[in-house]
């Protein structure tokens, strides 16, 4: 009787105890797994409560710029896709990534970056991060901790952040937005990274601004601006187009694996404005650190009557390494034109960098103004001119400019040139690697005076350049593809790919 009665309660028992193991793997499955979540109400920035360290330091720290706006303090969470969090807040909001962790969440560090020393805080992101007119997000960490976003496995988009839009500036949306404090981390486990940019950025008519931030860097690009709908900035003072701070930011590229490969980044920073015309004081890339290992630390290309200061940024970087596909450039920064002689020419004003780089410091493409003082470039190529058809013109810096970028720049060997007339505005050239290059390598049209510690550049003009300059694209490369060999050596790469793109019915313009 007693051994029929055990045998009817045992089930019941075994019954209950899978029933408990059940929950108890769900609850740690579901630990790690995203759940749909709410952010907190967002509330005045001055009656913020329970606040961190970190938050009350970054409330103090931009106390001008929260004041009277409404704030959210959200709290890492495993457990919540931060991504959809931040896609619920309203715009014009202050969001703050704080050091706060769900219970009993640890995050460990990062594999594959370097040590920062500090303790990470990890957001985990399930999608792309739309940020809204006027949304600021700020890393608000307490004392020994960074703030890192990082994508979850199985991230379906191509980039972590993304502003404005193909085909529309929104015109009606001009409240700047802010990215600070924060530390990009994209998850190589898979071993096949699938992120483009950290932040990709379209047509909007406001400022953007990445501040004091660490981009680990994608397959392409920390930040990509990309937009080629037209636009005149002069006609309206309301109707800019995108506006861009890129500053003091640390962008670190690293070698990675993808399809039993071993790849590169594509670049540290690319701009890419070709139909904006007439856009002044807008765009300003400063301060930024760029180093490790990428195919080219910077690619800026502009439409006519516009321009783009490049103040006092350091790169130092290795472009040795495939990106999985033809690299047309390597090097440091790329300084892009157009092909319109009857248009502006952009400016770039080139002042205080610091390029050290395996290949080319700079690189020239199309018609462009280059305002140029107190940089200090370490390569084996100083200058690549790969489309010698088009004029570079050298234009004077400002005194202001000189005397707000040039103080206190020193080499990469903190070796100050001779003394000599205008040095405060002297550029200075190293060759590396065995390179004979002077520092006027490499210019093959150009006009003005460039200065140098060892001497200046001065114009020149090749002998197959007529006077009155064709803007028909098959003309000009026969033109230049048929005369390769009175061009220095620099230039004679680019005629290979002349003579491919001839054959194949295609233009050698950009």
């Amino acid at each position: 009787m007693i051994h029929n009665l055990i045998r009817l309660i045992a089930p019941v028992f075994l019954i209950k105890a899978l029933s408990l193991h059940a929950q108890t793997t769900t609850q740690s499955t579901a630990f790690e797994a995203p759940s749909p979540s709410s952010p907190p109400p967002t509330m005045s920035c001055n009656a913020l409560s329970g606040r961190t360290p970190g938050v009350q330091s970054r409330l103090n720290q931009y106390k001008s710029h929260v004041r009277g706006r409404q704030c959210i303090v959200l709290s890492a969470d495993r457990t919540v896709d931060t991504d959809q969090l931040i896609n619920q807040i309203p715009e014009n909001t202050v969001i703050l990534l704080s050091s706060n962790t769900a219970p009993a969440v640890k995050t460990p560090s990062p594999s594959g970056y370097p040590v920062s020393g500090k303790v990470p805080v990890e957001y985990l992101i399930g999608g792309e991060i739309r940020l809204k007119n006027g949304q600021d997000i700020l890393g608000a960490a307490d004392d020994g901790h960074e703030i890192v976003i990082r994508d979850r496995p199985g991230f379906v988009d191509k980039h972590f952040v993304k502003v404005g839009t193909t085909d529309n500036f929104q015109f009606d949306e001009t409240k700047d937005s802010h990215i600070r404090h924060l530390s990009f981390q994209p998850s190589r486990e898979n071993g096949s990274p699938a992120i483009d940019s950290i932040v990709f950025a379209e047509c909007y008519n406001r400022k953007l601004i990445l501040k004091d931030n660490v981009f680990h860097l994608p397959l392409q690009a920390s930040l990509v601006l990309d937009c080629n709908k037209s636009l005149d900035a002069s006609d309206n003072v309301n109707r800019q187009g995108p506006g861009l701070l890129f500053a003091e930011n640390t962008v670190i590229g690293t070698s990675f694996k993808k399809l039993n490969k071993t790849l590169v980044p594509e670049k540290g920073i690319s701009i890419n404005l070709p139909a904006i015309r007439n856009q002044q004081e807008a765009l300003t890339v400063s301060g930024n650190r760029i180093r490790g290992k990428m195919a080219e630390a910077g690619e800026f290309k502009l439409g006519s009557g516009s321009g783009i200061n490049i103040f006092k940024n350091t790169v130092d970087i290795s472009n040795y390494g495939s990106i999985g596909r033809p690299a047309f450039l390597k090097g440091g920064f790329a300084l892009l034109g157009h092909a319109n002689s009857g248009a502006k020419t952009p400016l770039f004003n080139v002042v205080g960098n610091k390029i050290r780089v395996t290949a080319t410091a700079i690189t020239i493409g199309g018609l462009i103004e280059l305002s140029m003082s107190c940089n200090h470039l370490q390569a084996f190529n100083a200058w690549w001119q790969f489309q010698p058809q088009y004029n570079l013109k050298a234009l004077p810096a400002t005194f202001g400019d000189i005397g707000r970028q040039c103080e206190n720049v020193v080499s990469f060997n903190d070796v100050i040139p001779t003394p000599r007339e205008n040095i405060r505005a002297a550029n200075t050239w190293t060759a590396t690697h065995y390179s004979s290059d002077t520092a006027c390598s490499g210019l093959v049209n150009f006009e003005g005076q460039l200065f140098f510690d060892t001497g200046n550049c001065q114009s020149f003009a090749p002998s197959f350049i007529s006077s009155t300059r064709t803007t028909d694209s098959t003309t000009t490369t026969e033109s230049i593809c048929m005369n390769y060999r009175r061009l220095p050596d620099h230039t004679v790469k680019f005629f290979g790919l002349c003579f491919l793109m001839t054959l194949m019915g295609l233009f050698c313009v950009m």
